[in-house]
């Protein structure tokens, strides 16, 4: 096939038929090749996985190198046709939505009619538009992992006659290969262009820019533990609780050959503005360089956190400018802003706060501006490519309550990191939207479910509440919970409380006598089965300043029987034969789910959380939040969605 593919290509196409460089610069190495059948790629081996219709090249380093930025250029000269930018990039689990699969990608025609795919690139980082005309070696964008990947790395994919192709030759492929030079097996086509490549700006300066949050190192059972909630909209996003300090780090490039000066420290050369998120209170700032090396990896002290215009570095404002002097060609400068997660946002809708870190280019002197506005039109643009011309990136962030999970976030379906300890025990775990409440249900012996790992400090006299109903008769329930210092559940930290049934609310106070410093808690709420409902709704959880009652002792076995084996996350595993090669390529555009039924209210009134990872969670482990000391009062009211009002107090900290 690829013998008539080629033959059809060269005999169509204008004189010479287009080679390719390699798409991707910096340390890199192909972790998956076309698969021409049978799981076997071009030299007959097996360094691909079942279907893979392109060729896998991954940075060295992972999501560190990302954050660096590893550019992606144009394999070859030729006419944008297609791109897709603003998709999550940080993808591990090869099924993130957006782009069919392919994430934020850029499309090139080139001359022959071969069409490149760049696939999998980091949000915000696409750097051309469709209709631009791209010499071989341009930037386009840089590696990311968005759409279906598990790790950052460029898929590029070759069409020729409409049909994906195999770009190298050998023993088992083709026998043409469309690179200026293929290199050895398992080793890497040459960067040079077929043509040349064209030179880098002669008199004008290039600026990029990139921005993640850097979050409190924790132990977790998957990859990205920075994301502990991993349903609802939250999905994909960086999550803090309240209490911790977190960091966002921006790196400003200038990628072109000729410096930047200004004219006073007021007009600086580069105005960098930013908005934090509500929910977070700057702490600090830091202003580095990576002159003299130019590597965007050693990093000092620059002069403009000397500029008398720049805010005091130990008390910046939520939102603000910081005048970053002049670049030197190549440099990179990165603004490393520190904060304090303050108060949830998760339960106000993202129309109304703001959930995400801003920054932009407000000032580049003689080049771009002025922006001063994160949706201001730009005033004037010499040159700057970066986001179709637009210098500006977002970076997203959801906070939460580590002692409070009221089930209320307001856009879709959010259970707050909640998983199944007990699968066989529990069929579904879900939103009840007309109670704005968890819900599981009951489908075998022991059911139970646990939180996103913790890191709260507790005393003697702290407790905890919990509104819970379920449908059956009167139950008995257990809270158990973790420490630093006892990291496994059993019956030595655990206390028992009663449900009434008959799908009446209970609002159920507990003195679980506990103290250290708490990591998870584990609800199971009903022993035994029994007629009626199977279904459990948690209106809310959660940890008090005012204990109660302890709760009645159990009459018959519960926690202490054997306890249910947590499960592995269930997070789906990319189809690849190399358990070397954690970059898969983009699968087929996955079918919708249909959407969920809706009522007005009652037990049944719940949605399954549509592409949630139910059983994916964290390990109980400590966080790195500065909660000591801390009194936390939690007076729930809230109002609720059924006939009967619902309140919610303000937390209380001392």
């Amino acid at each position: 096939m690829k013998t008539i593919l080629a033959l059809l290509c060269i005999l169509a196409a204008p004189a010479g038929a287009v080679e390719f460089r390699q798409p991707v610069n910096g340390d890199v190495v192909v972790t998956a090749y076309f698969d021409l059948g049978n799981r076997q790629d071009w030299n007959c081996g097996d360094n691909t996985y079942g279907g893979h219709r392109g060729t896998d090249i991954a940075i060295v380093g992972r999501f560190a190198a990302q954050d660096d930025g590893r550019d992606v250029v144009a394999a070859a000269p030729g006419r944008v046709t297609r791109t897709l930018d603003g998709e999550f990039d940080r993808c591990t689990t090869a099924d993130c939505p957006g782009g069919g699969g392919f994430g934020n990608h850029v499309v090139i025609e080139h001359d022959d009619g071969k069409v490149s795919y760049y696939a999998h690139l980091r949000r915000g980082s696409v750097a051309v538009q469709q209709g631009d005309q791209v010499q071989c070696g341009q930037r386009i964008g840089q590696v990311g992992s968005s759409g279906h990947s598990t790790g950052p790395h460029l898929h590029f994919e070759v069409r020729v006659g409409g049909g994906s192709d195999d770009p190298f030759s050998g023993p088992c492929g083709g026998p043409q290969s469309w690179w200026v030079d293929q290199g050895p097996y398992n080793g890497l086509p040459t960067r040079e262009c077929e043509v040349g490549e064209p030179p880098p700006p002669a008199d004008r300066p290039d600026f990029h820019l990139a921005a993640d949050w850097q979050m409190p190192e924790r132990a977790c059972d998957f990859d990205e533990c920075a994301d502990f909630v991993r349903d609802g909209g939250s999905r994909g996003v960086k999550d803090a609780w309240v209490g911790e300090d977190v960091a966002l780090s921006v790196v400003v490039r200038n990628e072109g050959n000729a410096p930047t000066q200004g004219e006073s420290p007021e007009d600086a050369a580069v105005e960098l503005q930013y908005r934090l998120p509500d929910g977070l209170a700057p702490t600090r700032y830091r202003i580095e360089s990576d002159h003299p090396s130019y590597d965007r990896t050693t990093w000092a002290l620059n002069d403009a956190m000397q500029n008398a215009a720049n805010p005091p570095a130990d008390a910046p404002p939520s939102s603000g400018v910081l005048r970053l002097n002049g670049f030197s060609p190549r440099e990179a400068k990165r603004v490393t802003i520190w904060a304090r997660a303050t108060a949830r946002n998760i339960d106000v809708p993202r129309g109304q706060a703001n959930h995400s870190a801003r920054i932009w280019i407000r000032h580049l002197r003689g080049f771009y501006g002025e922006k001063t506005d994160w949706d201001d039109p730009v005033e004037i643009n010499q040159g700057q490519r970066f986001n179709g011309g637009d210098l500006r990136v977002a970076a997203p962030i959801d906070v939460f309550s580590q002692t409070a999970f009221l089930f209320d976030a307001p856009e879709d379906e959010q259970i707050e990191g909640w998983r199944r300890c007990a699968p066989d025990a529990v069929g579904r775990l879900t939103l009840n939207r007309a109670e704005t409440a968890m819900a599981l249900e009951v489908t075998g012996d022991g059911p139970c479910v646990e939180s996103p790992p913790l890191a709260v400090d507790l005393n003697a006299e702290t407790g905890a509440r919990l509104r819970i109903r379920q449908h059956q008769g009167a139950r008995m329930g257990w809270l158990q919970w973790t420490t630093i210092d006892a990291p496994a559940f059993d019956a030595d930290r655990q206390v028992a409380f009663e449900t009434s049934g008959g799908g009446e609310f209970d609002d159920v106070r507990l003195d679980p006598a506990w103290s250290g410093t708490l990591t998870r808690l584990r609800l199971l709420p009903v022993a035994g089965a029994g007629e009626g409902s199977p279904w459990v709704d948690l209106d809310a959880m959660e940890v008090v300043a005012d204990g109660a009652a302890p709760g009645p002792e159990p009459d018959a076995p519960g926690p202490d029987s054997p306890e249910p084996e947590s499960p592995e996350p269930e997070t789906p595993e990319p189809e690849s034969p190399e358990p070397d090669a954690p970059e898969p390529s983009p699968r087929p555009e996955p079918q919708p789910l249909p959407p969920p039924p809706e009522s007005d209210a009652g037990p049944d009134d719940r949605q399954d959380t549509e592409g949630s990872d139910l059983n994916g969670g964290c390990a109980a482990a400590p966080g790195g939040d500065e909660t000591s000391g801390w009194w936390l009062a939690l007076l729930l009211i809230r109002r609720r969605r059924s006939k009967r009002p619902r309140h919610r107090e303000t937390p209380i900290q001392t």
